[in-house]
């Protein structure tokens, strides 16, 4: 009897423990994205030193803040706007967008540029991928890795939501 009860303790507390390793993030929801947001915040983790960092391929990270980003999640179309300014030459363009799960718990956001029917202009059909390291109601953090002159770092960029609405 006193094998039976051990035996039984022993089998709920690996079965428990294992249920808590092999959780993972909660799928970010399409929904959450859905509106207008605005990149209010960038930040550079690395190691110490000045940063340039060309993001997207489109423009400086700097030229970046106060950019807006639409979503619209049941076809996955948006676009984003960069203003223009002393350093920065503005831009609007659509974007398709999705969220990618690596397999390793963690979901990325991923984008490719569109025309206005939605199909990609990049010949080669590349994109780009975050690492989404927040998502909730109002605000969202998605890490960007690049490099510069061989160094290798992120940028972190903070996105505020601006309002529900969307328009492309």
């Amino acid at each position: 009897m006193k094998k039976l009860l051990l035996l039984t303790l022993v089998i709920l507390f690996v079965s428990s423990c294992g249920s808590t390793q092999s959780s993972s993030a909660a799928k970010p929801s399409k929904k959450t994205l859905k509106g207008t947001w605005e990149i209010t915040n960038i930040k550079f983790v690395g190691e110490k030193g000045l940063y340039k960092a060309n993001l997207f391929d489109m423009a400086d990270s700097a030229c970046f803040k106060g950019s807006q980003w639409v979503f619209i999640p049941n076809n996955g179309s948006g676009k984003y706007t960069i203003n223009d300014g002393s350093q920065c030459e503005g831009v609007s363009t659509r974007i398709h967008w999705s969220f990618y799960e690596p397999g390793d718990g963690t979901y990325q956001f991923q984008f490719k540029y569109v025309d206005e029917k939605n199909k990609p202009i990049d010949s080669a059909n590349r994109g780009y991928r975050s690492d989404i390291e927040s998502l909730e109601e109002n605000t969202m953090l998605m890490r960007v890795r690049t490099s510069y002159e061989g160094s290798e770092f992120d940028v972190v960029l903070t996105y505020t939501k601006v309002s529900d609405d969307f328009a492309l």
